[in-house]
């Protein structure tokens, strides 16, 4: 009954409904048992709740999540003090909570609230709420705060890129005067300098001993033109050891796109180009190996050429003997013995042909290129009784380093024939399988010569690794993989089972230019 004479009290003197309820606030007005006497049009639209529902409720049923005992602590102190207190957004979230329509984009789920906890009536210990929606500020500084760490995550991130450039990049910077004004430490740690050794020098002055004029003047029009350069060159660092470094040199600008210096990007080619230079002696090496089988060959397959000669001149010399010599005999000797000299003679321009340096890229039938491949191999495939047979399509045509891919081949089928000379087969079948698909081309080669044990399968493109008892150099498969995967483009793997070894090349129809290294970069290749 008192607290409907309060509620009289509080429409009739102090509460006027009409401006209360449209404010952009919701007002609840409470005493400090959390009992409502009043409870505002927002309110209702945000809660879904008539204020009739609510009305001699006390606020912590209507709301279970409201901590009681913090908010009746703060309306005594209110009411004591006679001056408002708050909850802010910040600190509480909300008192009451409002589900947001997630349509909306928002850090929350709920409603934000600023919450004053206003002194309405001390005597009947009334306090007024008035909720604020602070949710579109909260979702700010969030946004914000998010924001903050991001930037604070990046530049976290910058510092240890700038700190591992600066540790693992080669560069030196200088102005458009050439003045050096920065170097990285792991420059100074390659070169073992002092930071104070290179700065404000003279970029020129500093590498007088390593630029050579014509380079300088090159550098000196890029830099004037604002171009990216690359080149390469050599540097003694101060304990004299000799480095190899290829260069990129850009233009610098500021923040307002003026242009302020260059920066010079390093590489040390050192190590790369030693392992270039122990490759290219591997090359000499196999070529040297390869030299000598291929003489071997060649004096095997002359020997019944020349013994046919000698033959021709025997029986020349015994009918003029007896005096039975006539022209018609002597026509047919001279046309053999020219027959005979053709093929020695064919067989030395094969031989000069194929230790030529050609670094030309050339169409050729895969047709041609085994021919050309088995002509220093029909000896031994005669002599081991060896069938050598080229399934489908061995005419399809290819764009590539003719004489790299013939070397390749060589190696493979001089490998098949080695093996069968130490392994005892009744039929002794070498195959090779020629496919053209998805525009790869195929080479594959098999043999029935015993096949490879497992452990020795994954050491056969080692160099130097050999099965041979003796006169193995180790370098015929290395080769055959350098030069199919660096040179030609493609591809190679062996395997092995049943008794059988599978060789596949697998190679591109054109060779292109640009996939290919610098032809320049490329030492003479030997035959293996």
């Amino acid at each position: 009954m008192a607290q409907e004479t309060v509620k009289h009290d509080i429409r009739s003197l102090d509460v006027d409904k009409k401006i209360v309820s449209s404010i952009d606030n919701g007002i609840v007005i409470l005493d400090d048992k959390l009992n409502i006497y009043y409870y505002n049009r927002w309110l209702e639209i945000h809660t879904g709740l008539k204020e009739s529902e609510v009305l001699n409720r006390k606020l912590d049923d209507v709301f279970e999540t409201i901590k009681s005992k913090t908010l009746k602590r703060k309306i005594k102190s209110s009411l004591r003090l006679q001056t408002p207190t708050f909850y802010t957004a910040s600190i509480s979230k909300y008192l009451i909570p409002i589900e947001i329509d997630q349509i909306k984009i928002s850090h929350y789920s709920h409603m934000q609230q600023d919450v004053s906890v206003v002194p309405f009536d001390q005597e009947n210990s009334l306090v007024a709420l008035i909720i604020t929606d602070q949710t579109n500020m909260a979702n700010t500084n969030a946004l914000l705060q998010s924001n903050i760490l991001k930037i604070k995550e990046l530049n976290s991130e910058l510092i240890k890129e700038r700190q591992t450039i600066d540790e693992k990049v080669l560069l030196i910077k200088f102005d458009t005067n050439f003045k050096i004004t920065d170097v990285s430490k792991a420059y100074l740690y390659l070169l073992k300098y002092e930071k104070e050794d290179l700065i404000n020098n003279n970029f020129f002055e500093y590498h007088k001993f390593s630029i050579k004029k014509r380079l300088k003047t090159k550098i000196m029009t890029h830099t004037q033109e604002q171009k990216v350069l690359k080149y390469e060159n050599s540097i003694l660092s101060s304990d004299g050891k000799s480095l190899i470094l290829l260069n990129t040199l850009v233009p610098e600008y500021d923040a307002y796109s003026y242009h302020v210096g260059f920066i010079l990007f390093i590489e040390n080619a050192t190590d790369s180009k030693k392992v270039i230079a122990q490759q290219d002696k591997l090359l000499v090496t196999s070529r040297s190996a390869a030299m000598g089988e291929m003489i071997s060959m060649i004096a095997h397959q002359w020997r019944q050429p020349l013994s046919v000669v000698n033959t021709i001149i025997a029986t020349v010399r015994v009918k003029q003997e007896l005096d039975i010599l006539d022209d018609s005999i002597l026509e047919k000797a001279f046309t053999k013995i020219e027959e005979t000299v053709g093929y020695l003679s064919a067989t030395i321009d094969d031989f000069r042909n194929y230790f030529k340096p050609n670094k030309v890229i050339t169409k050729i039938s895969i047709a041609n290129i085994v021919d050309k491949s088995t002509t220093f191999l029909l000896g031994d495939f005669k002599q081991f009784d060896i069938k050598f047979t080229v399934l489908n399509e061995s005419n399809i045509e290819i764009e590539t380093y003719q004489n790299e891919l013939i070397q390749c081949v060589i190696n493979i089928l001089k490998n098949s024939v080695d093996a069968f000379k130490e392994k005892d087969a009744e039929q002794r079948n070498i195959t090779l399988l020629v496919k053209e698909e998805h525009s790869i081309i195929s080479l594959l080669f098999e043999d029935n010569a015993g096949g490879i044990e497992k452990s020795i399968l994954k050491k056969v493109f080692e160099p130097y690794f050999s099965t041979k008892a003796k006169n193995g150099t180790g370098l015929g498969l290395y080769m055959t993989k350098t030069i199919v995967e660096e040179h030609l483009n493609g591809k190679i793997t062996v395997t092995s089972a049943d008794g059988k070894t599978a060789v596949l090349i697998e190679l591109p129809p054109r060779l292109n230019y640009k996939k290919e290294k610098n032809e320049n970069s490329l030492p003479t290749l030997p035959k293996c």
